[in-house]
């Protein structure tokens, strides 16, 4: 069936075309961006004690943050496991069931977060603060990555890449939850991990793996 669209009457020349007003609902209300926020997450980032902790027992406190991060994401309840050494931690990833959903339902969230940070502050502003926060924060990680690797020895190199990217995505899923005021997020307690000296290797099975 030929469906035509319906005539609609073209306005005379000369006049002028009104726009139906936005609903309330729709006005997209535009901040700038905190600049303090930045600033807060960065000098986070350098008082952090990145991978200083590694093969240490894991302490009361890093359970808590283990567990509320597990519970948090909705992937608990997990028993939390500490990995004790570099090829320990490479076994883990490459562990055959090692879980994905963890991993899922955090790009959901980190998705959840830019859309409601995007609708609140100017959209480029926006990328290029978490860019070059995240770059920024790369080039210290991995500094620390190696220098934890060094001291325990026995780490593969592509392994100190693995856990200094895993270090830079941390921050910036930190900052995305402070953007989109989530005081409630996971990436709050899985920073403190990384803060703490940990690195959070992810599910395996029924357990949280913590280096």
């Amino acid at each position: 069936m030929d469906m035509k669209r319906p005539q609609q009457d073209r306005p005379r020349r000369g006049e002028a075309t009104a726009r139906p007003a936005p609903k309330p609902s729709q006005v997209r209300q535009v901040v700038a961006l905190p600049i303090a926020l930045l600033r807060g997450v960065m000098d986070e980032v350098k008082a952090a004690a990145w991978f200083a902790a590694l093969g240490e027992p894991l302490t009361d406190g890093d359970r808590n943050d283990a567990t509320a991060y597990a519970t948090a994401l909705g992937v608990g309840p997990l028993r939390v496991v500490q990995a004790h050494d570099w090829p320990e931690a490479e076994r883990v990833l490459k562990a055959p069931d090692w879980s994905p959903v963890w991993w899922d339902r955090e790009e959901e969230l980190r998705r959840r977060l830019l859309a409601a940070a995007d609708a609140r502050y100017p959209e480029r502003e926006l990328w290029t603060a978490l860019t070059e926060l995240t770059t920024d924060a790369g080039e210290i990680v991995h500094g620390k990555a190696a220098t934890a690797a060094s001291r325990m020895g026995s780490a593969a190199k592509a392994s100190i890449h693995v856990a200094a990217g895993a270090a830079a995505q941390a921050v910036y899923q930190l900052a995305l939850a402070r953007f989109a005021e989530d005081a409630a997020s996971p990436f709050e307690s899985k920073f403190r991990l990384f803060a703490a000296g940990r690195w959070p290797l992810g599910v395996v099975g029924s357990t949280l793996v913590v280096f």
